[in-house]
Order: C-alpha cells, then sequence, then structure tokens
C-alpha cells in the first residue's frame, strides 16, 4: 500500500524547498569563521586595511557575528577609546544587509519546514522523489545561469544585486577611505561567489543522488531484479 499521492501542489511545494533547502545550507555554510578568514587572507584584505592578520579576523567575527546575531549596531571599536570601525553610513547599510539576512532564513525556514513535511507524508511516492530530482536540477541549471553572468560580468551582477536588494541607495563605498570595502574587497566577493556556486552544485548533485536512490528503492522487488528491459527481449 503506497499511500497518498502528491498533487501538483505538493510537488511544486516539494521542488521549491529543494531548491531553498539546498540554497540555504550552502549560505550558512559560508559563514563558518575559518573559511571566511581564509578568504580574508586570499583577497588581501589585512593589507588593504593596514591591520595586522588576527585583529582583521577578529573584525570579520564581530561584523558576521552582529549580521546573524544582532543587536546589528555595527558601533563596535578596534581598541577600547578609538574611533568606530564602521562610519554611519557603512553602519546604515549593514545594519539593512542584516535585516536581508534574516528574511531570507526565515524563508529558507519555512521552505525547509515545507519540504520536511511534504516528504513525510508522500515518502512512499514516487511523484515526491521525482519532485525532489526536478527541484535540484531546475535549481542547479538556475543557479549556473547565475553563476555564468557573475563569472563574465561581475561588477554588472554585483551591482544589479544591490540595486534589487538595497533599493534605498546605500550600498556605494569609497574603497580608499571606508573599511567596509577594504574588509570585503571585490576578490573576497569573487571567490564567495564562485565557492556558493560550487556548494549549490555539488548539493544539488546530492539531493537528485539520494531522490534516486529514494525511488529505486521504491520499485517492485521483481522490476528491481529484473534489470533494465533490453530491446527483442521477453520477460
Amino acid at each position: 500500500m503506497t499511500g497518498p499521492r502528491a498533487g501538483a501542489l505538493a510537488r511544486a511545494t516539494i521542488g521549491l524547498g529543494t531548491a531553498l533547502t539546498v540554497l540555504g545550507i550552502a549560505v550558512v555554510a559560508l559563514l563558518d569563521p575559518t573559511y571566511i578568514h581564509a578568504v580574508l587572507d586570499a583577497a588581501g584584505s589585512a593589507s588593504i586595511l593596514g591591520l595586522d592578520r588576527s585583529t582583521t579576523q577578529a573584525v570579520s567575527d564581530r561584523t558576521i557575528h552582529e549580521l546573524v546575531f544582532g543587536p546589528a549596531t555595527f558601533a563596535f571599536r578596534v581598541s577600547p577609546g578609538g574611533p568606530r570601525f564602521y562610519d554611519p553610513a557603512e553602519a546604515s547599510h549593514l545594519h539593512d544587509a542584516s535585516n536581508l539576512l534574516h528574511a531570507f532564513l526565515v524563508v529558507v525556514a519555512v521552505g525547509v519546514v515545507a519540504l520536511v513535511a511534504s516528504i513525510a507524508r508522500y515518502r512512499r511516492d514516487p511523484g515526491a522523489w521525482h519532485a525532489v530530482r526536478t527541484g535540484a536540477v531546475a535549481f542547479a541549471v538556475v543557479f549556473a545561469a547565475v553563476g555564468l553572468f557573475f563569472a563574465v560580468a561581475f561588477d554588472t551582477a554585483f551591482t544589479l544585486f544591490h540595486e534589487i536588494f538595497f533599493p534605498q541607495g546605500n550600498w556605494e563605498f569609497n574603497a580608499a577611505t571606508e573599511k567596509m570595502v577594504q574588509l570585503y574587497p571585490t576578490p573576497f566577493w569573487e571567490i564567495i561567489s564562485m565557492t556558493l556556486a560550487a556548494l549549490i552544485l555539488v548539493l544539488c548533485a546530492v539531493a537528485w543522488l539520494l531522490a534516486t536512490l529514494r525511488l529505486r528503492s521504491l520499485e517492485p522487488r521483481e522490476v528491481r531484479d529484473a534489470g533494465p528491459v533490453r530491446p527483442g527481449s521477453a520477460r
């Protein structure tokens, strides 16, 4: 007995939930301090800032902590009694980035819950696992196209991203004087973009493989044992 069958809405929910889950895992993985420190080194952030490596990493850690956990004021100082690391315009932009990140995480959480609930209900329905595969493949194709756009026209893509998600316009800064773009210069974002693309493609492949294995397990045993049908052969 196979249980209820997933309708079109359920399959769409599973496909979208798969894409959101993959994206959420990839983005959260990029927040790992060890990875961020390596990218800061590769981008030459310490040299650009004129700070030592450990201080640069500590400033980045504090920035990301406030982005994720708050209070998102970004009013901290590198040394007690010294000036704030970020000026008011930079702090304002980072506050908006924190709000955007939290909204993204809420959407991802909804997608994950919807995916888990749907899979739990339709776990024995091949249509549900086909939806997982479809969601993974579709998202991989879409993100590959976006990644290609970033690869061949990074500045244009970066600008377009900020114009869409920061329409208030407080995202352009002077790299010669403002700390945020010195801590996170263009090479930093290029590396982040490439890593995100690679992670998403790998995770989509994993999702596709797991769904394929599940589909295989749902086949009747006699079908699995028989193997593929050869043209002209009789069963």
